[in-house]
């Protein structure tokens, strides 16, 4: 869908400690036999995922009064984002409202409620936003906020998933109609249930009394999937998802792929970042944020809203560049958002997110129209 007066208006991130793999792993009694490429993940050791989506909140807000004269909006909807158990403190408990309550916003018309399309959470909350703004002459501002804390043994950061390492964030995003630092182009989703049970597996539900939770065997669940339906099945599945929704999404913004500076994808470690996502969108690796995300973890939700304050927040983006964000969640979806960067605020620089190891701020030069798939227009 293409849209018009449809903006970012403030972004956040937070993040724990950068912590090497090689620590982790020596202190580790479990091995993993897929290595990632990880060369550090994001620990935030005594925290949780609500005061991780707090502190991106409030950064969120900051960067609002960037761009902002007189007084700023209250955001009239509110969407959170939490996919894992550890990261939602409580069950039969509203996390949204304790997230918008700790940022100090007031009692008022709209809704504070959560969102659960997994890894796709946040961008495909984007493209609801969007929706909801255009058609809701009466919700001026969305805000959407995400946090996860992972941890052993039930969800071990490093061993708990093949080819991916997971780290600890949160990040928050507000969505307006007013100009901010970018404006919404376009945005594409696609679903594909048939994938439900690569994560699934052959487990059987958990009955309602249970207090038995356990280890999380996301492993076991994909391999007996996997194992029944062949890998090729599931790599033809995603890359229709993947690039239905990026050629959509360009063709609708009115761009070819050859124009965006940069691509954010999710953290996943280095093969099957490649194998899902790069291969099938023909897109090399230095237009993605690989050499972050593999400082930083598969933070679900949150990796691209992380990726986007990295690069605002060290001027490696400036007004004109052309963005893709691109979601990919559990069950399976799929959402890309086009950006358009409008304004890149000095003060944006007080906001970083941690790298342990060096990271060029150098934009890296645009394609040519070869080297890029996905444009329909």
């Amino acid at each position: 869908m293409r849209w018009t007066d449809i903006h970012v208006r403030g972004i956040g991130a937070a993040l724990g400690d950068l912590v090497p793999v090689r620590e982790l792993t020596a202190a580790s009694t479990r091995r993993t036999d897929s290595p990632t490429g990880q060369r550090s993940i994001s620990l935030a050791r005594g925290r949780t995922g609500m005061d991780l989506a707090v502190q991106a909140g409030r950064n969120a807000l900051a960067s609002l009064a960037m761009t902002t004269d007189g007084p700023l909006s209250v955001p009239n909807l509110h969407f959170h984002a939490a996919i894992w158990r550890g990261s939602r403190g409580l069950d039969f408990w509203s996390r949204a409202a304790y997230v918008r309550s700790r940022l100090g916003l007031p009692a008022g018309p709209g809704i504070a409620t959560e969102i659960n399309a997994m890894s796709n959470s946040l961008i495909g909350g984007l493209d609801l936003s969007a929706r909801i703004l255009a058609g809701s002459k009466d919700a001026g501002t969305v805000m959407l906020t995400g946090g996860e804390t992972f941890g052993p043994p039930a969800f071990d950061h490093l061993t708990a998933d093949r080819d991916i390492a997971y780290g600890d964030g949160g990040s928050a995003l507000i969505i307006g109609r007013e100009p901010g630092l970018a404006e919404v182009l376009a945005t594409s989703s696609w679903s594909d249930p048939t994938l439900e049970q690569l994560h699934r597996g052959a487990t059987r539900f958990q009955p309602p009394g249970t207090t038995e939770v356990g280890i999380e065997a996301i492993r076991e669940r994909k391999a007996h999937y996997t194992d029944a339906v062949g890998v090729a099945s599931i790599h033809q599945r995603n890359t229709a998802g993947l690039t239905y929704v990026v050629a959509e999404a360009l063709s609708h913004a009115q761009l070819d792929a050859a124009d965006l500076r940069w691509v954010l994808l999710p953290h996943y470690g280095h093969r099957l970042l490649h194998s899902q996502c790069l291969q099938p969108l023909g897109l090399p690796p230095e237009r993605s944020l690989i050499h972050a995300g593999d400082q930083w973890g598969h933070v679900g939700p949150n990796d691209q809203l992380i990726g986007l304050t990295h690069l605002l927040t060290r001027h490696a983006v400036e007004p004109g560049d052309h963005l893709a964000l691109i979601g990919i969640g559990i069950g399976m979806t799929w959402t890309a958002s086009i950006l358009r960067i409008t304004t890149v605020p000095n003060e944006m620089r007080d906001y970083q997110v941690p790298t342990l190891l060096p990271w060029t701020t150098r934009t890296p030069p645009l394609p040519t129209s070869h080297d890029v798939q996905g444009s329909r227009h």
